[in-house]
């Protein structure tokens, strides 16, 4: 498959609107074009209209199991009008424009037409090589989790993901954990407010007592940077004359390597315990509605050092490797009890992810392809 063709290919995959919930069109275009090769694949359903994919190229000897992964979906155009068609796959001035060229559908195609090429060149390498298509990464990376939870990881020697990286090698990038929390009060007239129970103020008091538990600031990594939190969403209140009987806050925090999700969410519940006990009426409750773990390789890892070195041969010029702030599929791969490096890197820019007007340097694509296929032969040489 040559440059030309895989730009089609990237076209055509861009062209298929599979925004959260439709990822199943690009598992059945992937599926056909697979068997046309002759590269063993199966669908993997997460739930109607939703299936993920799971193709395996064996070489010509045993060896270990090197891994690339990228997500079908694609986050709504948004409210902002595009200067083309979003899903048009518009090609002007060696860019790509369309939703989900950055994010993240060009990273998954560079694999996809790297392990055509090795397929062609008759698969002269030791080992296998296993594409990992999931769904839904855009919404806590549900269907990478799937995939762990069933064992498709299990065997996983190296992993790359290729999201967003501008042809730079993300060793690292932060986890992240959403508590929502809701207070209960009881309503009453608002001019009787002694009548009722406020939640919203009680509210305020969990919110206090968030500031005086916790300082994310402290926990820093060298690679990704602090610990954050972020009060994002607050809702409560049903009209001015009406004592509030319910108030929920949902909060994002992203975590590094240091910090532990059990710990923290046991810290989470022993401070709504202790205004349980000590404010008369409060009642709240807890969920934590994304639990993803950090992700993290060494910079010394022998497979970061052959990386690193395949991505400078390819581009001309030192390869960088950096920490990100946001999760990956990542998150989730790392769950597996086996221990394998996973590297994020690919083309695109992450600013320009979820924007409108989302493009992708089209000749960057072309090298991702070529440092896809220069990973595997030297990994599994």
């Amino acid at each position: 498959m040559n440059n030309q063709e895989a730009l089609q290919l990237l076209k055509e995959v861009v062209q298929i609107k599979s925004i959260l919930g439709e990822e199943k069109q690009v598992a059945d275009k992937l599926e056909a074009l697979f068997n046309s090769y002759d590269i063993p694949c199966e669908q993997v359903t997460y739930s109607d209209g939703r299936s993920q994919l799971v193709a395996t190229l064996k070489g010509t000897a045993s060896g270990p199991v090197l891994g690339f992964s990228g997500h079908m979906d694609v986050v709504p155009v948004g409210e902002i009008p595009w200067d083309e068609d979003p899903f048009a796959a518009v090609e002007k001035d060696g860019l790509l424009y369309g939703r989900g060229t950055c994010d993240m559908k060009s990273g998954l195609i560079a694999a996809v037409v790297a392990m055509i090429r090795l397929k062609e060149a008759g698969s002269q390498f030791k080992g296998s090589i296993k594409l990992l298509a999931t769904v839904g990464e855009e919404t806590s990376a549900i269907g990478s989790g799937q995939l762990v939870d069933e064992g498709y990881a299990d065997d996983l020697d190296a992993l790359v993901i290729g999201e967003p990286t501008n042809v730079e090698i993300g060793v690292a990038h932060k986890g992240a954990l959403w508590p929502r929390i809701t207070t209960y009060g009881k309503t009453a007239h608002g001019s009787m407010p002694d009548q009722g129970v406020n939640a919203i103020e009680h509210m305020l008091l969990v919110l206090n007592a968030f500031k005086e538990t916790f300082d994310f600031s402290k926990s820093v990594d060298e690679l990704v940077g602090a610990s954050t939190s972020s009060l994002d969403i607050i809702n409560g209140g049903n009209g001015t004359n009406v004592v509030p009987d319910k108030c929920t806050v949902e909060i994002d925090i992203r975590t590094i390597k240091a910090q532990n999700h059990a710990e923290l969410k046991q810290q989470f519940n022993d401070m709504l315990a202790k205004l349980t006990e000590t404010v008369p009426g409060f009642k709240a409750e807890i969920e934590f509605i994304n639990d993803l773990p950090s992700m993290r390789t060494e910079l010394d890892d022998p497979f970061t050092v052959l990386t690193q070195e395949v991505v400078s041969k390819v581009i001309g010029k030192p390869a960088k490797t950096f920490g990100m702030t946001g999760y990956t599929d990542g998150s989730q791969f790392g769950r597996v009890e086996k221990d394998f490096p996973i590297l994020i890197l690919g083309p695109g820019e992450t600013k320009y992810a979820h924007q409108p007007n989302e493009f992708v340097n089209i000749d960057d694509f072309y090298q991702m392809i070529t440092i896809n296929e220069s990973i595997a032969k030297e990994y599994l040489k």
